[in-house]
């Protein structure tokens, strides 16, 4: 079989924040999450390599540049959190995937209710346990955000679930909209506020233009994701909800011409989301002044998701989770080979 080669584009050409990472606690993080799973661990049949801790917490350490050791160490229980889930989920139908998301979300939401004993426990229990720590000084309505967003994400979960088990055929805006809650950007966004110390009312954040920077922002995630994984998904024959290949097979493009789709919609996101944080910045277009503090906070929370932006795509090439070894070079070269 001969190889395949796709260029990645460059999806963040004019993106003007630069990459400002990784954050200066990044080892002692990762081995205070690496320890708090070794504690997990001794109660569960899972084991996790230490590659997967690392993946995760170098994840939040690119994404959370001037997060405290305190809340770098909670993004990265998160984001440890994620693989947990999928790693735990994918196995399952949608009614047991639903049974266990269902215990997730009622351990985060009631701290202090007991959990039974047994393997089923471990997962709900890490997660209360992550929720438990990162929230402790959280305002308010920032803790109901995230807890909102990741009912959301769990939901997503189990509709992976359902499709695993049926015949899925969907659009490209069905996909975008599901993937939407599955990359989960809603909780790391609310830990992102958190990171960053803001108290941002339900008002402020739920504003259609604040709204759409947080769509946008996380489309370009999704669109990146989609671009880097394709090869390691082609590999591992798990590739069937990339967009890329619902666009070559459900739109019948070549791989080159659904890169460029891909590309398009990613240039697009961007100049949208620059535009808006520009009204935003400057309150125009119907953009209200909420106060200067608050103002001040929504730039700061606008410019942290830029970041993160930037963050995630230099850690897709550094991390080695989809290119390994290689990731420097494609992202000078852009060349990818699936081989």
């Amino acid at each position: 079989m001969p190889a395949t080669v796709y260029c990645i584009p460059q999806t963040l050409r004019n993106w003007p924040w630069r990459f400002v990472g990784p954050n200066p606690y990044d080892h002692e993080a990762d081995a205070e999450v690496s320890s708090c799973i070794r504690d997990f661990e001794r109660i569960s049949s899972a084991r996790l390599p230490p590659a997967v801790t690392r993946v995760a917490t170098s994840l939040a350490s690119w994404t959370y540049p001037y997060a405290t050791l305190y809340d770098l160490r909670s993004c990265g229980d998160m984001m440890l959190g994620y693989h947990i889930i999928d790693d735990y989920t994918d196995k399952l139908d949608a009614k047991a995937a639903k049974s266990v998301c269902d215990k997730i979300m009622d351990a985060m939401e009631n701290l202090d209710k007991p959990l039974p004993e047994g393997e089923s426990s471990i997962v709900p229990e890490f997660a209360r346990q992550f929720w438990r720590r990162a929230s402790l000084n959280a305002p308010k309505a920032t803790r109901e955000r995230f807890l909102k967003t990741y009912r959301h994400y769990l939901d997503a979960v189990v509709q992976e679930a359902q499709r695993r088990s049926t015949s899925f055929n969907c659009t490209t805006d069905e996909y975008m909209s599901i993937r939407r809650d599955s990359i989960a950007t809603g909780p790391c966004f609310a830990l992102l506020e958190i990171s960053l110390g803001l108290d941002l009312p339900h008002e402020v954040m739920e504003h259609p233009a604040v709204i759409s920077l947080t769509r946008d922002a996380s489309d370009i995630l999704i669109l990146a994701n989609d671009l880097v994984s394709y090869k390691k998904e082609v590999l591992a024959k798990s590739a069937e909800f990339n967009l890329l290949t619902i666009l070559t097979v459900n739109y019948h493009k070549d791989l080159a011409g659904a890169v460029q789709w891909v590309s398009d919609r990613n240039d697009e996101a961007v100049e949208r989301f620059l535009a808006i944080r520009d009204d935003v910045h400057h309150r125009r277009n119907g953009v209200p002044s909420w106060g200067e503090d608050i103002d001040m906070q929504l730039d700061k929370y606008i410019n942290g998701m830029a970041y993160w932006v930037r963050g995630h795509d230099e850690w897709s090439f550094s991390c080695e989770r989809y290119f390994g070894k290689e990731g420097p070079e494609i992202q000078r070269s852009r060349a990818v080979v699936i081989a």
